[in-house]
């Protein structure tokens, strides 16, 4: 891309809930005070499940509103619709953002004697866009895992304790060093990232640390000074999103304001 954009800039980005925020903290952290919009789309968690017809029209919704918004940049913070995009041929590039893939700079993390296991939604995993794309780059060995409980164990929030502890088992009771890599294929799952490592002994990749490395060495985003807001744009339950953000949050300094929308 190579466009350098100053000194400030308007970066949206979307989830079906809190997920994101595991993407928008790292942005922050590392770009500081730019104007930031997140759409939670909370009344229609999980994607992971949901008929792709459905979220296909609700991503031209969700794109369709950001234009309003005017935003330069928008980042998926979602693996499913990201998937969506890359697998329906899905049109991006029709608005006058610049839309940013999270799987596209997730799979430049891996490198090709890499053995992998991709954790992610049902939704993300039958599209099959995170398993092209490592394929593309010769990955020698690659294992899909859905884990549909992720999600809704994360939004009741449930992150730590004897119940998240059951599901991981579940699903990762037989996953113990066998692979170098666990890439973390939906946003939400890098708040079990501790946990999730303890159980396959792996090193854990996030995508959120690629699309940082896209800002820095694409973008060429500045880092700037101040007092950093957020605008959180909810479409369902709001206290409940208020609640889990200023959990997940609370070691960002900065001042959220939360609206409620419809699409």
């Amino acid at each position: 891309m190579g466009v350098r954009y100053f000194p400030i800039m308007k970066i949206g980005l979307f989830d079906s809930g809190i997920g994101g925020l595991t993407v928008l903290k790292k942005v922050i952290e590392n770009f500081g005070n730019h104007e930031y919009f997140y759409l939670a789309d909370n009344l229609n968690v999980p994607y992971g499940s949901k008929p792709i017809s459905f979220l296909r029209e609700n991503l031209k919704n969700i794109l369709s509103f950001f234009q309003t918004m005017k935003v330069e940049l928008l980042i998926s913070a979602c693996n499913t619709t990201d998937s969506i995009v890359k697998k329906t041929n899905f049109d991006t590039e029709s608005y006058t953002f610049t839309y940013v893939s999270i799987i596209e700079n997730a799979v430049k993390k891996i490198g090709r004697n890499d053995s992998v296991l991709l954790l992610a939604t049902e939704n993300t995993i039958n599209l099959g866009a995170y398993k092209e794309a490592l394929l593309n780059k010769k990955i020698a060995k690659i294992e899909e895992k859905a884990c549909p409980l992720f999600v809704p164990l994360i939004e009741e929030g449930y992150w730590d304790g004897q119940m998240a502890e059951s599901v991981l088992r579940f699903y990762l009771q037989d996953s113990k060093s066998k692979y170098q890599k666990v890439i973390l294929g939906c946003t939400h799952y890098p708040i079990l990232e501790n946990q999730i490592r303890k159980y396959t002994n792996s090193s854990i990749v996030d995508p959120a640390d690629g699309i940082v490395d896209f800002l820095k060495n694409e973008v060429n985003l500045d880092r700037l000074d101040g007092k950093i807001k957020v605008n959180y744009l909810v479409t369902g339950n709001i206290e409940k999103f208020k609640f889990l953000s200023k959990i997940f949050m609370k070691d960002v300094k900065y001042h959220p304001i939360f609206k409620k929308i419809q699409l």
